[in-house]
Parts: C-alpha cells; sequence; structure tokens
C-alpha cells in the first residue's frame, strides 16, 4: 500500500525556527524529525512512501536522500506540491492533489509530516477492510484541534475545527485511509474561511453520505506545530521507543 505525507508547508507558529528550514526536518533529539515517522513507516511494511515537499524543498530533498534505515522495506519518492498545484493554493487537500498522479492501489493512507505516530497504529490503517479511516485520539486540549463527532456506529458525521466550546474531547490526527474516489471530491473543493483548501471539508461532505470508521489510536500521538513542543518531543524519544 502507498501511503502519502504532507510536508510542503513552513509551520508559521514555529516563529523562528522555520526561517529557511521546514519544519517536518528540524532536529529533534539528535535526527530530523521527519525520521521518526519514515522509520514507522517502513516498520509498518508500506510499499511506497510519497512525500510531498514545498516550502525549502532543496533541504527537504537533502534530508531525505540521506535517510538510510537499517533495513529498507518502503521505497521513498519525494515530489514537490509546487510542481503540480499553484503555489498561491494552500491547505492540507493541496499535497494530496499533487500526489494523485503517482498513488497506486485501490486504497491509501494519507497522513501529516509534522507528527510522531506508532507503526501498529500505521499498521491499522492498512488492515482495515472499511474504505475510508479516520484516526482520532482523546486530548486534554481539544479546542487546538479538530472535534470529531460520531454516530452510534462510530462513524465520523462532523470534524468541528478549533471549537471554542468543544463537545468532546476527541480529536482528528491526521492519519486517514483513502479509496482513489477522494480525489475528484478534492478538484470540487471550495476554500475555506482561512482560504485554505482543507481536506477536512472534504471528509464532512462525504460523511453525509457513505460511511467513513473513525478508529483510536492505541500508540502515542504527538504533534510539532509550536515552540513548546520541541523539548516535549525531545524527552519523549529519549525516554521511549515509537
Amino acid at each position: 500500500m502507498d501511503i502519502v505525507i504532507a510536508a510542503a508547508g513552513k509551520g508559521t507558529r514555529l516563529q523562528s525556527y522555520t526561517n529557511n528550514f521546514p519544519k517536518h526536518i528540524l532536529p529533534i533529539a539528535g535526527k530530523p524529525f521527519l525520521y521518526y515517522l519514515l522509520d514507522a513507516i517502513n516498520e509498518a511494511g508500506f510499499r511506497r512512501c510519497i512525500i510531498v515537499g514545498g516550502y525549502c524543498f532543496e533541504k527537504m530533498s537533502a534530508t531525505i536522500k540521506n535517510y538510510l534505515p537499517a533495513e529498507s522495506r518502503t521505497e521513498i519518492i519525494l515530489i514537490n506540491q509546487f510542481d503540480y498545484v499553484p503555489n498561491t493554493a494552500y491547505g492540507t487537500a493541496c499535497p494530496l492533489l499533487a500526489a494523485a498522479h503517482i498513488i497506486q492501489g485501490d486504497r491509501f493512507v494519507y497522513t501529516m509530516g509534522d507528527h510522531l505516530l506508532s507503526t501498529a497504529d500505521l499498521q491499522t490503517m492498512q488492515m482495515s477492510t472499511a474504505d475510508w479511516l479516520l484516526a482520532a485520539v482523546e486530548h486534554t486540549h481539544p479546542e487546538r484541534f479538530g472535534v470529531v463527532a460520531v454516530d452510534a456506529h462510530h462513524h465520523l458525521t462532523q470534524i468541528i475545527e478549533k471549537p471554542a466550546h468543544p463537545t468532546s474531547q476527541l480529536v482528528n490526527v491526521g492519519l486517514y485511509t483513502f479509496t482513489p474516489t477522494i480525489i475528484p471530491q478534492l478538484k470540487n473543493l471550495k476554500t475555506s474561511s482561512r482560504q485554505e483548501y482543507e481536506i477536512t471539508d472534504a471528509l464532512n461532505i462525504a460523511a453525509s453520505h457513505q460511511p467513513i470508521r473513525v478508529v483510536p489510536l492505541t500508540g502515542p500521538w504527538l504533534d510539532l506545530g509550536r515552540p513548546e513542543d520541541i523539548a516535549s518531543l525531545e524527552q519523549f524519544v529519549n525516554n521511549s521507543k515509537i
């Protein structure tokens, strides 16, 4: 199965850390942050990993070329989002649109390059027989994320982005399994209130006419979004095995 990683953005909330440097390859405990996710993807046995870069693409390219896992199971392909999507278009739907022409198979996984995931959770996204999956986790600060609403069958009903008054603590972690039918839907998306093309808008539209199973993570999930996350991530990787 293919997995697509969105790693095109700058990461403006990380302030000076991402001046002329993609946040996805910031050094965390001695190695580029994205390497931890690539290690888990390799161990999970994905056939191909398509990384979609953009901001400071040359630095991303050099970092990916230097990635040398102990045992290589996964072919890594790096593309530049701005070769396929206008550089005036932003949002989490854009990396997937850029990779659409090379995705293979009847199902694939899509995730963000700015977080840590376990091998076990990545394997779950491959093995489920459901067509579309969305991974979620309980979080003590759901207002910082997209809050996930589900029905009695654990199917998605709505994702509410960063609500001021969350109705639950279940949040979207940015890890999905899709079929290629997502691509035409993304091409018809309109921009959100943030003037971005949001993958969550496509999911909210799709949830009204097809089942999207919400699956809980069983392993760790850590996000690199703010300067204070760096110390937390370094402490985690120094004391834990993903």
